[in-house]
């Protein structure tokens, strides 16, 4: 056990002082600390594993000592009958050799107390095995959510990176030449000219910026769905003229300039918009180069052009702007800053229309329907306990089948294989998690004392590490909490005596969901890691990271974001929820995810394996009640 601890507490001191390091570096260098952690959490796994099968082992070597404990007894008790055999007949005859019978007697005895003490020694190993599988269990949770904390760092690296590399300015030199229409005015065809030598202009520079990216290829791949733009500063005619076939040629000077905000570098790198929420740094203000040049002989246009790119969630729809058609999407075209018309059509669709004002590069993401039609989020039920106190409010969820697991390819191995699972019976489970002013009701009628209150207090998550703290328990857990805040800081067995006097106090059967239960129940019918999507997104639940107010601070009050499709809130985030262990393992298991977790830890069917008895002030719980 001295060994574990040790070895937890380096791996602890190794990734607080990394994180706390990681916010100023650069990309390369929070990769080799994602490298160098990953290798230490792959070590831990396997330690963990190996730990677990030696506790599997000394298990089984404690159920043989005490099966051969029973037959060695019986034994013992069979030669202490022979022996009172032989002495009831030296009353008879005094000549008989008892000693051959007290011999084997007492050598019976002895081997019995070798036994037990052999068991007495063995259950303390086994113990012992049990409690360094426990500590290296929270340990690689500890270490998992280090990494993912820092592949956030990472992503928001990433993204400064590519704002800083992206708006940048230069001068484009162009020449274009057009052909005049027979029906055009000169004055029509030099205008033209300029204006596509402006958008040639724009298109080089916007493939130099693309091309001396450092993730290039990842620039190139979503460029198609970005909403980057170059603006341009400032044109000058160097030479112009007409030639006698009717073309008219332009050489122009163009100052042009990337323009990417950080709420636009997500698009090009594929990342959550949660990384690009808010400017990191003050962004940079456009200015005007000036060109030495001579006057006479330079027209300056100051016009702007930017990018328009329009999608739609179908195929074979039609695109008019400003009247005309300019085919289906997805499409990308430039256009002069000001007012346009947008109509997307579609037959047995729909038909969207938009007016905008171009003021910068936008994207339209046009979402055609065939009809509205409205969600049933289930019948709602609430018991009367004891006093007339109303229980917690309960959503019906209706039997059906589900895959479960790591449906995405993206989980832990312990989320695996994904398998069809069938609820038979419809159930209610709680709308929100238990709150403080629920475990109140339940602590003043029964006087019950939570496992933090009795010993050692509760933990919280410090640096890499859950750490325990004596005064903290589910009314003080180390922040502001209020009645409406989910209850933490309570064991299985807290949470389980809890349910236990509901069924009493309700006269229904309550109890806490099964893991199956609960993954149907927070999926709300959908197979992504998140009842919206597979994106997490900014400020849709609270946990680390994920743009809430609460986000790494505390959890928050219940019912705080959106319900999911079952009518169910906070099954992403906020806190952990203990559940029924459906896997063949010894310990339990808490879903969810929760306010200090990274946004990777709180998909809906991430695990952790936790002992029962721990507690922390990130784990709470949600109530199952049977028909």
């Amino acid at each position: 056990m001295k060994r574990i601890a040790h070895l937890a507490l380096a791996i602890a001191l190794i990734h607080s002082a990394g994180l706390i390091a990681a916010e100023n570096l650069s990309v390369e260098e929070i990769q080799q600390q994602i490298q160098t952690n990953q290798s230490e959490y792959d070590s831990y796994h396997r330690t963990l594993e190996n730990e677990i099968s030696a506790a599997a082992q000394l298990e089984r070597e404690l159920a043989s000592l005490r099966e051969k404990g029973k037959e060695l007894e019986h034994t013992r008790q069979l030669r202490l009958n022979e022996m009172n055999v032989q002495y009831e007949r030296t009353i008879e005859d005094p000549s008989i050799d008892i000693n051959e019978a007290r011999e084997s007697y007492l050598a019976a005895v002895r081997a019995h107390k070798e036994n037990k003490d052999a068991i007495t020694t063995s259950y303390k190993e086994w113990q012992s095995k049990l409690l360094d599988v426990e500590q290296l269990r929270l340990s690689k949770h500890s270490l998992l959510n280090k990494i993912e904390s820092l592949k956030e760092q990472l992503n928001n690296a990433r993204v400064d990176r590519l704002v800083k590399e992206f708006n940048r300015q230069d001068n484009v030199t162009v020449n274009h030449e057009i052909t005049c229409d027979r029906d055009e005015t000169l004055g029509k065809c030099t205008d033209r000219g300029k204006s596509l030598a402006k958008q040639k202009a724009s298109k080089r520079f916007l493939d130099q910026l693309y091309d001396g990216l450092t993730e290039a290829a990842a620039a190139r791949q979503h460029r198609p769905y970005s909403d980057v733009f170059v603006q341009i500063l400032r044109s000058e005619v160097a030479r112009d003229g007409f030639s006698g076939a009717g073309n008219y040629a332009v050489q122009m000077n163009v100052d042009v300039k990337g323009s990417l905000r950080r709420t636009q570098a997500c698009q090009l790198l594929g990342l959550d918009s949660r990384y690009c929420v808010a400017e990191r740094t003050p962004p940079e203000v456009a200015k005007v180069i000036t060109v030495p040049r001579d006057d006479s002989q330079i027209n300056t246009d100051e016009s702007v052009m930017y990018e328009l790119t329009i999608r739609s969630n179908v195929y074979d729809d039609e695109v008019f702007i400003d009247g005309v058609s300019y085919g289906s999407t997805r499409l990308q075209i430039m256009l002069p800053a000001g007012p346009h018309d947008i109509e997307v059509v579609k037959r047995g669709y729909e038909t969207y229309t938009d007016a905008i004002e171009l003021k910068e590069s936008t994207t339209l993401k046009v979402e055609l329907e065939r009809a509205q039609f409205a969600f049933n989020k289930g019948e709602k039920v609430q018991d009367i306990l004891h006093g007339d106190k109303p229980g917690p409010q309960l959503i019906v969820v209706p039997a059906g089948s589900f895959r479960m697991g790591d449906i995405s390819g993206t989980g832990l191995e312990n989320e695996r294989p994904v398998e069809t699972q069938t609820l038979d019976n419809s159930f209610g489970i709680g709308e929100t998690e238990i709150t403080v002013a629920d475990f109140r009701s339940f602590v003043e009628e029964t006087s019950y004392v939570t496992d933090a209150e009795k010993d050692k207090g509760c933990a919280y998550y410090d640096q890499g590490a859950p750490v325990w703290q004596e005064q903290l328990n589910w009314r003080t857990p180390g922040y502001a909490n209020s009645d409406k805040h989910p209850v933490v800081c309570i064991s299985q067995r807290d949470a389980q005596a809890y349910v236990n006097w509901l069924t009493e106090a309700s006269g229904k059967k309550y109890r806490l969901p099964t893991e199956i239960e609960w993954e149907y129940a927070a999926r709300g019918g959908t197979e992504t890691d998140y009842w919206w999507g597979d994106s997490v997104g900014t400020g849709n639940a609270n946990c680390g990271w994920c743009g809430s107010q609460w986000s790494n601070i505390a959890a928050a009050p219940i019912s705080s974001f959106d319900r999911n499709k079952f009518g169910l809130f906070d099954t992403v985030g906020n806190v952990w929820e203990w559940t029924i262990n459906s896997s063949a393992g010894n310990g339990a298991v808490v879903r969810g995810g929760a306010w200090n977790f990274a946004p990777r830890l709180a998909r809906v069917s991430t695990r952790m394996e936790l002992d029962p008895e721990f507690r922390a002030n990130y784990i709470g719980l949600r109530v199952v009640r049977e028909r």
